[in-house]
């Protein structure tokens, strides 16, 4: 039993090495992918990141990339509101999941943003800011999170209106 143990052990540590650089190796193809304009092949290696290893150190890239993908209307056969609906979901799932990822402000902001631009959904687009300035009170993207939320449900018209009364 003495001589069990340790092996093991070192059985634990290579299954473990082996696996930490998957991920790895899997966010990397995708990446490839990605900039070889390869959308659909990149989609199924990110997804791949998010769905085993989905505390891994990549996750919150690949639901960046994904988030992203879906926005850009670069998944084939996904358009228009269920494009922009999937590309909130996985904002949001980054958010959530990994709120102190250097990405996690940017997929609020472009949650809020969808919601409120393509989605029509005001409600939720304002709570989403707000959530956005009570957390990140003194991030960059603040003031235009201010903007978004005084032109909030205005046509471009109204806006252009407000500014040119406003001088």
């Amino acid at each position: 039993m003495k001589r069990i143990l340790p092996l093991l052990f070192i059985a634990l540590i290579l299954v473990t090495a082996c696996n930490s650089n998957k991920d790895r190796d899997t966010f990397d193809s995708a990446e490839k992918k990605y900039n070889e304009k390869k959308y659909a092949e990149a989609l199924t290696d990110y997804k791949l990141v998010i769905e085993e290893y989905p505390s891994g150190d990549f996750a919150a890239k690949s639901l960046m990339r994904v988030g992203s993908l879906y926005q850009m209307f670069l998944v084939p056969n996904v358009q228009g509101d269920e494009s922009n609906k999937k590309a909130v979901e996985y904002y949001r799932e980054l958010y959530k999941n990994f709120p102190k990822s250097a990405d996690a402000p940017k997929a609020l902001f472009m949650s809020g943003f969808i919601l409120a631009n393509n989605l029509n959904k005001l409600d939720e687009a304002k709570l989403t800011y707000q959530t956005f300035l009570d957390k990140f009170p003194k991030h960059e993207l603040v003031p235009q999170i201010k903007m978004e939320l005084e032109n909030l449900g205005k046509s471009p018209e109204e806006i252009l209106e407000n500014k040119l009364s406003s001088k």
